[in-house]
């Protein structure tokens, strides 16, 4: 074979061990966090923060599923915080806050001459009494004893920010259903490295914090450039304040559940809105984890087109092709064996049997995701953001 295509299989194999060493960790560590046991803790009012925009047709239902909580009534509060919505989102919380005391909706336009998430949520801190901030989205539907395990785990152990499962729920079709074995992973590595105290990733659509740790970090502040990290960016900013005191909720009960996206071209949008913190924002480990990932990935994807279009007779060259299906292998036992652990957990064994098309997809899209990602616009609820 081509010197050039020896060094290649070089780099190749180093990123397939550093990458085995990443995914066995978190293997690891998702087995060895502690479950999170539910207590009848009910000393803590709590404030429930919704950044909503343009959710006529989810909403109701997200209210609804707060209001069913086990957790007493007169210990929490619902802030919706509605961001310039353009359609019956603002009429919709009014008419039901109407109704439902513990409901109070912000309109933004009226509180602060800024938009986006981050100020949504900002302005529904300012107005919280909670001494625990819960944020989720609108889009969401959690379960009747979701309050309580957050609460649970906040008072065991004094956590300055508590970092909840998401699941996908009602997928249809083998698109959908591959997002949800793909977000299943992306759970796991962010709960499992928590276990190392480290901080890679997060979900605002169950979070919770101090109000004093927001006051504390001074919210936003220094990481509002982009329109996106109101859960990441923040997490970071709590890490380096508080190197222990961010904790991974482990209970089944504690799962927020949301949709995938149906389309293609929604997926792509919500990743490049993921990605647009750009690289220079994500901390150390981020980086680290990042970097091993998506060279990974890419190089798997990039060696046999390089193979097939430059190298025609290395394309078929038996030692390439073992030593490449090798490299792919380990990383389908590996990422498999993680799928595994963690949709025990969301009881979805039933959709490993999409984990090969999920794994030939996060291929492909990840390179250009991580390639792209972070230039150009995206559209989010009806906005175009640079």
């Amino acid at each position: 074979m081509d010197i050039f295509f020896i060094l290649l299989l070089s780099f190749a194999i180093l990123l397939t061990v550093l990458y085995f060493i990443l995914i066995s960790s978190y293997c690891y560590g998702w087995l060895k966090i502690k479950r999170t046991v539910i207590k009848n803790e009910t000393a803590v009012f709590v404030s429930v923060i919704i950044a909503a925009r343009n959710e006529e047709e989810n909403i109701v239902k997200c209210l609804d599923s707060i209001l069913e909580q086990s957790y007493p009534e007169n210990n929490f509060e619902i802030i919706v915080v509605d961001d310039s919505s353009t359609d019956k989102t603002n009429w919709l919380i009014r008419e039901y806050a109407a109704k439902i005391s513990q409901v109070r909706l912000v309109t933004l336009s009226e509180h602060s001459k800024e938009i986006g998430k981050k100020n949504a949520i900002r302005t529904g801190v300012g107005l919280a009494k909670g001494e625990l901030i819960v944020s989720t989205d609108a889009d969401c539907v959690v379960g009747v004893n979701w309050l309580s395990s957050i609460v649970s785990l906040y008072t065991e152990t004094n956590a300055k920010m508590i970092i909840g499962p998401v699941s996908f729920q009602d997928e249809q079709g083998v698109f959908e259903k591959m997002q949800s074995v793909e977000f299943m992973a992306l759970v796991a590595s962010g709960g499992a490295s928590l276990y190392f105290e480290k901080a890679i990733m997060c979900n605002g659509a169950n979070l919770a914090y101090t109000k004093q740790v927001f006051i504390d970090v001074n919210g936003f502040e220094g990481i509002d450039e982009k329109a996106s990290g109101d859960d990441v960016l923040l997490m970071y900013k709590i890490k380096k304040r508080y190197p222990e005191g961010i904790k991974f909720l482990k209970n089944e009960q504690a799962i927020v559940f949301t949709k995938a996206k149906p389309h293609l071209k929604e997926f792509m949008h919500q990743r490049r809105r993921w990605a647009s913190k750009g690289f220079n924002a994500l901390n150390y480990e981020t980086k680290r984890v990042s970097i091993v990932v998506y060279l990974f990935n890419l190089i798997l994807v990039v060696l046999p087109l390089l193979a097939a279009v430059f190298m025609r007779n290395t394309a078929l060259h038996p030692s390439f092709v073992k030593i490449y299906l090798i490299l792919f292998g380990i990383k389908c036992f590996i990422d498999f064996l993680l799928l595994f652990l963690v949709a025990s957990f969301f009881k979805k064994r039933k959709f490993l049997i999409y984990f090969l098309p999920e794994q030939l997809m996060y291929m492909f899209y990840i390179g250009f995701v991580g390639s792209f990602g972070a230039f150009g616009k995206y559209e989010w609820k009806g906005r175009k953001i640079n």
